[in-house]
Parts: structure tokens; sequence; C-alpha cells
């Protein structure tokens, strides 16, 4: 039965999201065919959602006949997509009783990835995209992506093996890595720091390695998304991610929906000029956020600070300034911001005002009801967020800053990994609400 699952799970992924089958024309027969389809995803997604519930209720909640669902939940049962609860007690009126049905999440497995230029973080997931496992480990981008992208997929094997869970038994792989993705050729275009990435189709690629549907995206898109789905988001329909690390990337929910502009590139929020005679950025241009405020800018600027003190005192630097010329990476930044360094403290608070600058304009034009921030710089917790809301304050209309949350990210280092999830679970299921789902007005039975 589990076999059956897996190789409808895997179909359901060509022919596309469920919402998309009855777009398809043809002859009567071929229309009742594709209502009959339906009905039978329309089913599985209510049980998804609402499971344990029996069969009446299925039916009461989508106006299909009783004979329709149990067809369905029948031919559920048989290919492992649902399975059977313990049997509960006898309703007055029939005398029957009642055998729930509920989803099997473990009929198949998810991978979501996030792939950073320094590091890899592999999730795998079931269908309900509960974790069953994570893993962190470097990894080197640098090296280009046809030595990086075989090196990945062995990871990612090694990865599910250790579980003990067959490879055949994972139904398709999201995976986030930065740089703006042209949607076309489904690669990163030009990413920042990652030579030999450049217009690579990463997920054709990585399919031909894997043997999987593959699912490629900005990370902080998914990170969005992540949130947006399981995590801090999930209230919110008009939301700005933000995520801090050696470059800085966004991703907007816009009416419960990912923007992503005409070309796919929306959110390159680490790309706004913040100051046009400042620093130069990796992508030519001067004064970028993220020039300003990556982690990359905060160790720079710890730096300089620490060059001024010892300037300052006629280079008898104290202990803390010594400790500052030792640094090397934002998690040092933060350790030693936290045990009082003066450097360090205020690397993190000139970050912060020209992050909150950048978010204050996004406010003023986007007026969302939530702003998250995550990333590897948000370790430094308040000594960052603080600052980001000060400026914020400064520099938003009162309306606005009044009805906008800004809050860190719930995920974490899972953001962009748990997005790339949702990204395949939405290309098996859709993305609509059982109860709200077109398909209720377009069923047969």
């Amino acid at each position: 039965m589990i076999e059956d699952a897996l190789q409808l799970l895997l179909s359901m992924q060509e022919r596309g999201p469920f919402a998309q089958i009855v777009a398809k024309g043809g002859s009567q027969g071929t229309d009742l065919q594709m209502m009959r389809e339906a009905n039978r995803l329309l089913i599985l997604n209510y049980v998804r959602e609402y499971g344990p519930i029996s069969r009446a209720a299925i039916a009461r909640a989508t106006g299909l006949s009783a004979t329709t669902v149990s067809t369905i939940i029948d031919a559920l049962l048989q290919e492992g997509f649902v399975q059977e609860g313990t049997m509960q007690k006898a309703v007055a009126s029939s005398g029957r009783r009642i055998v729930p049905v509920h989803f099997n999440a473990v009929c198949g497995y998810i991978l979501g990835i996030a792939l950073g230029r320094n590091h890899l973080t592999m999730l795998l997931c079931d269908l309900s995209a509960s974790i069953v496992s994570r893993s962190m480990l470097p990894f080197d981008t640098g090296r280009g992506a046809a030595v990086c992208l075989p090196l990945l997929a062995a990871a990612l094997r090694a990865f599910v093996s250790e579980q003990g869970i067959s490879w055949n038994r994972v139904v398709g792989a999201g995976i986030g890595m930065p740089g703006p993705i042209d949607p076309h050729l489904q690669g990163p275009i030009t990413p920042p720091r990652m030579p030999g990435w450049h217009n690579v189709n990463v997920r054709d690629l990585l399919k031909q390695e894997l043997g999987v549907p593959v699912y490629l995206d900005n990370n902080a898109n998914l990170g969005a998304l992540g949130e947006s789905r399981y995590g801090a988001g999930r209230s919110a329909n008009n939301m700005i991610y933000l995520q801090l690390g050696a470059g800085i990337g966004g991703g907007l929910i816009i009416d419960g929906k990912m923007y992503r502009g005409s070309t796919g590139g929306a959110g390159e929020i680490g790309h706004m000029t913040i100051e046009p005679q400042g620093p130069l950025c990796s992508c030519g241009k001067r004064g970028c956020l993220e020039a300003l405020a990556g982690a990359v800018a905060i160790v720079d600027e710890v730096r300089q600070l620490h060059s001024v003190a010892r300037t300052d005192q006629g280079h008898a630097a104290t202990t803390g300034a010594e400790k500052a010329s030792e640094i090397t990476d934002i998690v040092q930044v933060v350790h030693a911001a936290q045990a009082g360094d003066p450097s360090c403290k205020a690397a993190l608070e000139i970050a912060g005002m020209s992050i909150g600058i950048a978010l204050a304009n996004l406010m003023n034009v986007l007026n969302p009801s939530l702003i998250l921030i995550d990333g590897s710089s948000m370790r430094a917790g308040s000594l960052l967020l603080e600052p980001i809301r000060q400026s914020i304050a400064a520099y938003s209309l009162p309306d606005f800053r009044e009805n906008t949350r800004v809050l860190p990210g719930a995920l974490g280092d899972d953001a962009t990994s748990l997005g790339g999830v949702a990204v395949v679970l939405d290309a098996i299921f859709g993305t609509d609400s059982a109860t709200s789902h077109p398909l209720l007005n377009m069923r047969i039975g």
C-alpha cells in the first residue's frame, strides 16, 4: 500500500496542485474523470486538515454523498494515504459504530534544504511537515556548482539513510539558496559570494542526482513561507520577513501569498540604498543595506571601532578592545557584545539603525501587520532588535508603526528548510484550505 501511495504522490506533482485538475478541458468522459479526481483530492485534503474524522462528518462538510465519500475513503485506505483509527461508541440514532479515518503522514517524506554560502541545513519531514530529523554541517559553496551539487546529493542520501528510511520513501525536496532565482532557468542569478553558480540550473541538475522532484527558491522567500505556515507569521496576511546573515534577504507576504514581482526577484531588501556614498557592496553599488548591516559589515565595523579605540587611548587598548581585534565572524561579535564589549555593542547598534531605516521605508509603502527578523545576526537578540525598533519608530509613519509588530522569527535556522517542505506539499496537495477550496463548488456524487 505504501508503494501505491508513493507513486501517486510523485504523479500528483507531475499533474500539478489539485486546483489545476479542473482547469483542463476535455470530453464529457474526461470531465467526469477529472471531477472524480477532484472529489478524491478534496476528501484527502479534508482528512489531512481535520482528521481523525468520520465518513459521515466528511460527507456533511463537503456536501458529497455518503456513498461517494465511502468509496473514495476505501480507495485511499487501499492506497495507503489514510488509516482507520480506533472504533468509537455507537451513534444512538443508527446503532452503528463510528470508525474515524486520519491521514497517514508517514506514507512519504520530504527534504527541506537551506544551502548557505558556507553551511548546509537539512530537514527530513513527514507529510504533515513534522520534523523527523535535522542536520547542520559546514558546506563550502565557493567550490562551484559542478563540485557542490554531487556532494549535496550524497549528503542528502546519507542523511535519509541514517534515519533508517529507504530513499524511495522520499517524494520531493525543496531547497533555498541566496540571491535572486531565475524562474525560467531555475538557478541563481549572479549569487553574491558564490562563484561558479551563475545561471546554473540547480533544480534540474539536483533532480537528476536525486531522482525526485526538486523545487528551488530564494532562501529568504522560503524563510518567509516557513514562518507564514509554521512559525510566528501564521496569523499575518501581510508580513515582511528579513533574514540577516553574511547577506541580507527578504520575503514579502501580501494578502496571504508570497509576492515575487514580475521576474521573481522581489524581496532583495539587502540591496536597498541606505547611504548613497556608503561602503561598496558585493553587488557593485554603494551604500546598500547589506554593505552596512550584513554580518560581514558588522565585523568590519567592530574592527574600525577597535582601531579608533586604540588610537584614542594611545595604543593602550582595553581588554575588550584587544578581544575585538581578534573577532572574525558574527558569532564572536554577538558573544563579545553579550559580555559587554563596547565596540561589538556599538557595531550592532549601528547596524540596527540602518536595518530600521530600510524596514521603516518598507512599512510606509506596504503597511504590514508584522515584521519578522531572522538569521545568524539575530543571535544578538535585543542588542540588535532594540536599535532596529528605535530606528523604525523614528522613520515610519505613526499609524503604521502603532499597528505593526516587530518580532524575531520563531523557527530560527529551520525557517528556510520548512519553507522548502511547504513548497513540496503545495505541489502535491495544493495551497487552499479544505474548507475554502474552489473544488467544493465543483463536485459530483
